[in-house]
């Protein structure tokens, strides 16, 4: 520690004072100033195992407080050093009071030290040059002045002073070199307590400039081995620090107790000063008060009872109270954090990225840790509406690791990219609500974009997660009991369960995704029940229609293209009673199922809406062919319809057609679309629909159906053979048997079923 090298350090030349006293008694006896100068030589090779040079002639003023003046004094390092000398002097001037000396007391009035030039050095494996205990074979050498007699010397001072002054500290382990230039140091006996000394020092380290005055513990205390008392202030830079305490032992420097303080109007000032500025921070933070304690309880240095309060609360304001363990070690923090910031993007600059949190942003908790392992428990932190609790930890190995249990009553995304939630518009009765129709990604007219997914975080870092959310917002729709359960390792993301309530019903589910290896893979399944098809279409052309939603799906690739392009597996809606709004479903970016009905319902010009009694959509999925075989289903008070075809995921291509068949005494014409099938294709991005009276499209239709499958029914004999029997086209899309039959228990139905109805219709 540089401190107690110095206090060290200090000890020498305290020694070499003394001795140097003790010589100036027997020059005013005898006036010998050669004796004197190898006397003192002599002693400081016995006291410390190094050699005293005194280049220059001593030169003693008598008088009643005599004096003695060298020039060229040097103190050798140890072999091995990076220079021959540990302490270079220009000129060494002091002066003892003589009465003191009659009764053994060498008070030395004054000495001043004029460039002194001191090296430390240190190395792990030893003291490296603050060793002073003379070599083992070094032949004890007798002096040549007079035996003393009686009782020891004592040593005290009344003023040191140190002149233009240099002190280096060199780690032979790093070869770096550190140095502090002491344009003035002032030690002066206190007048009202002369156990104490005054201090002033003015110095240059690090580039800094450091001033400082204050008391502390005088020489005969230190030497005594007597608690060493501290009382300064310092100003570093412009940043003011007072330190206030007291060293157990300080030739040791150890039972240290200080308090620190230092406080200000202006942060940056203080980061400025710590050399931690930067031309993008913000120039105004804010004012600042920190205050610690630092002991060497348990043989560690450390802080306690720390409080910061640094900032204001438009940019940001910090709050702090607890400890810091083992400063020259493995540090270990147990701090109360509280941050807040009523404008978190203002923050942007000093963070170097962009922070698009909205406001007002408030963070509490227990940080404890250090090093590579942090905790952050009984975390409780608002973003915007939004608010988070709960504790997480960190791993930050070369392979980070994040793991907690957080919770909250209310979660919006949208506090957390800046912008404002996107909101429906109601729609009104009778007026048509204008959605935009589907991108094509890319520029190539494809709805499925083949850009690479961002994957490689998932291989960045491991996981291990629950969430539990009140409300969540996504879109303008709001999901409620959000629950689940997240884990991360090597690029394997695993999603299980998870659950939560949407439009009155309940979806749950697991997902898994690997991504260790080059070519992702995923798994999804979703059981949903009970859910209003309306209410997640708000303003849409469909209320009410409780559903079930069935997924199964299995697929890879790296974009969502090759994704679906892969996929295989079942999915399944089920819809219940509705009313369909007949004026909404000739929107020219509408759902594609909804334009299809508009489209065969013959009353659809004549009334606003029409009673809807089911409708069903099932798909199985292999390869990326979506193909049904009479899974497209409604049911309305005027009219039933049951389609069958594919629709082909890698080329997203489709071939459906959906045949009517009226109810209640409803007539048929030529003219009317009901006398046809209706034949859907074109693709994803564009659908097209036609009206083939005739049934001519009937076998074309069912063309690229029999090839996917290996083998369908043809579409004509489906549709306008089979459906005209079917009395509950519903349950039969979803491969049911009617109501009061026996329930066929075939391949497609022992399989989760779920939900294409968004990516197929155009949503």
């Amino acid at each position: 520690m540089r401190v107690r090298s110095f206090v060290k350090v200090g000890v020498v030349l305290a020694a070499v004072a003394a001795v140097a006293a003790v010589g100036l008694v027997i020059a005013v006896k005898s006036m010998n100033l050669d004796r004197i100068k190898e006397m003192l030589t002599t002693q400081v090779q016995s006291v410390t195992g190094r050699t005293l040079t005194i280049a220059g002639p001593l030169e003693l003023r008598p008088g009643l407080v005599p004096g003695v003046t060298a020039k060229g004094v040097t103190l050798s390092n140890p072999p091995g050093s990076m220079r021959p000398e540990m302490v270079k002097i220009d000129s060494f001037e002091m002066e003892v009071a003589l009465q003191p000396l009659l009764k053994r007391q060498i008070l030395i009035t004054r000495l001043i030290l004029s460039s002194p030039d001191i090296l430390i050095e240190t190395d792990a494996k030893g003291p490296g040059n603050l060793d002073f205990s003379a070599p083992a074979a070094a032949p004890k050498v007798e002096p040549k002045a007079e035996p003393k007699e009686g009782a020891a010397f004592s040593l005290d001072f009344v003023e040191v002073k140190i002149k233009n002054g240099k002190v280096a500290w060199h780690d032979r382990t790093s070869k770096k070199t550190e140095t502090a230039a002491i344009q003035e140091l002032t030690l002066r006996r206190d007048k009202t307590d002369p156990a104490l000394l005054t201090v002033r020092l003015a110095a240059k380290a690090l580039n800094h400039t450091i001033e400082m005055n204050g008391t502390m513990g005088g020489v005969a205390a230190a030497l005594a081995g007597k608690p060493w008392p501290l009382n300064l202030n310092a100003v570093i830079d412009g940043l003011k620090v007072h330190v206030e305490g007291n060293v157990a032992e300080l030739a040791a420097f150890k039972g240290l107790n200080f308090k620190a303080s230092t406080q200000g109007p202006e942060l940056m000032d203080a980061i400025r000063a710590a050399g931690l500025s930067k031309p993008e921070m913000p120039q105004i933070l804010g004012p600042y008060a920190i205050t610690a304690r630092l002991s060497d309880a348990g043989k560690q240095l450390q802080l306690a009872d720390v409080e910061v309060q640094a900032g204001k609360r438009e940019v940001l304001l910090l709050s702090a109270k607890g400890g810091v363990k083992d400063l020259t070690g493995a540090m270990a923090v147990d701090l109360a954090v509280n941050l807040e910031s009523d404008n978190p993007a203002s923050l942007s600059q000093m963070a170097g990225a962009d922070i698009p949190v909205k406001g007002p942003v408030q963070l509490a908790g227990q940080l404890t840790g250090g090093g590579k392992t942090w905790k952050m428990t009984a975390l409780k932190s608002v973003v915007g509406a939004s608010d988070l609790a709960g504790d997480v930890a960190v791993q930050l190995n070369d392979r980070p690791r994040v793991s907690g249990k957080l919770s909250a009553a209310a979660l919006n995304p949208a506090d957390f990219s800046g912008q404002a939630q996107a909101t429906t518009p109601t729609a009104q009765p009778g007026v048509q609500t204008a959605k935009a129709k589907p991108k094509a990604k890319g520029g190539d007219g494809r709805l499925f974009s083949d850009q690479p997914l961002p994957f490689a975080p998932l291989r960045a870092l491991d996981a291990d997660l629950s969430l539990q959310v009140g409300k969540l917002a996504v879109d303008d729709r709001q999901l409620s009991d959000l629950g689940l359960t997240l884990q991360l390792n090597n690029g394997r993301l695993t999603v299980k369960p998870f659950r939560f309530g949407l439009a009155g019903g309940v979806f749950e589910g697991d997902l898994q995704l690997d991504a260790a290896g080059k070519t992702p893979t995923l798994a999804l399944r979703v059981n949903a029940r009970q859910f209003e098809l309306g209410k997640l279409n708000s303003g849409g052309p469909i209320s009410g229609g409780k559903s079930d939603l069935k997924v199964d799906l299995k697929s890879s690739g790296g974009s969502v293209r090759a994704l679906m392009a892969g996929a295989t597996g079942e999915t399944s809606l089920s819809v219940g009673e509705g009313r369909l709004q007949n004026k909404a479903m000739d929107w020219a970016a509408g759902d594609l199922l909804f334009q299809v009905l508009g489209a065969i319902n013959p009353l659809a010009k004549s009334e606003d809406s029409t009673q809807m009694t089911c409708a069903a959509v099932r798909f199985v999925i292999r390869d990326g062919v979506a193909t049904t075989d009479k899974g497209l289903a409604m049911r309305t008070a005027k009219v039933d319809v049951v389609g069958s075809g594919t629709v082909d995921l890698r080329s997203e291509q489709l071939d459906l057609g959906i045949k009517p068949r009226p109810r209640g005494g409803v007539g048929l014409s030529l003219s009317s679309p009901l006398a046809g099938l209706v034949r859907v294709n074109g693709t994803l991005a564009k659908p097209s629909m036609g009206i083939d009276a005739g049934g001519t499209l009937k076998t074309a239709a069912s063309v690229g159906a029999g090839v996917a499958t290996g083998g369908l029914s043809t579409l004509g004999e489906l549709l306008l053979d089979k459906v005209s029997g079917d009395d509950d086209p519903c349950r039969t899309a979803l491969g049911q048997a009617p109501q009061g039959q026996a329930k066929p228990k075939t391949e497609t139905q022992k399989s989760q079923s779920g939900n294409l109805l968004q990516g197929i219709f155009g949503r």
